[in-house]
């Protein structure tokens, strides 16, 4: 794997995870609807993108203004796995060893928070009860299912990483442009 893919994903990837593990803590520590408030949701992520994004330039500027698809790829993938990872384990840790009882109650907020917006949306009640049934008989907070959004993540990435790498590519050209003898150019 190429050094700039390698230095990107590790400069940025702790970056990423780090603004979402402060974001987590403060909720957290001074109030936990903030982690299901949408806008902050929508923040986060336009950030985490942007970032990644940044994350693609800067591994380009190192190799000199130009990245294969390959390597602009993998650096957005490997630098949204390894954020991801940092936070999954983060949220493990906090959710299913510290405090677990904050897992029931993020639980909750979430269940109320959809009931919210379905309604809002005009949804029969018949469909909001099945989704709040769902959600009851699936703690998205536990360790196995943290596991399963990490995954998850990584496909849904994958997707977007692919989308990035084809805009971000610039190929080395083959050769440069020589000026021949009375070529004023």
């Amino acid at each position: 794997m190429n050094n700039a893919v390698k230095s990107a994903a590790s400069k940025f990837g702790p970056i990423i995870a780090a603004i979402g593990i402060t974001y987590t803590l403060i909720a957290y520590l001074v109030d936990m609807h903030l982690m299901v408030n949408m806008w902050a949701g929508i923040s986060l992520w336009v950030i985490n993108f942007v970032l990644l994004i940044i994350a693609v330039r800067t591994a380009k500027v190192a190799m000199g203004g130009f990245i294969s698809f390959k390597n602009a790829f993998s650096t957005f993938l490997l630098t949204f796995v390894l954020s991801s990872l940092l936070s999954t384990v983060f949220a493990i840790l906090l959710f299913g060893v510290v405090d677990t009882e904050a897992a029931d109650q993020l639980q909750e907020l979430t269940i109320e928070t959809s009931v919210s917006f379905m309604e809002k949306l005009g949804t029969p009640e018949s469909e909001i009860e099945k989704q709040v049934s769902a959600m009851e008989e699936n703690n998205q907070f536990s360790a196995l299912n943290q596991v399963k959004g990490f995954f998850m993540g990584i496909v849904f990435y994958a997707i977007l990483g692919l989308i990035v790498a084809a805009v971000m590519k610039k190929d080395k050209p083959n050769f440069e442009y020589q000026p021949l003898d009375g070529d004023n150019e």
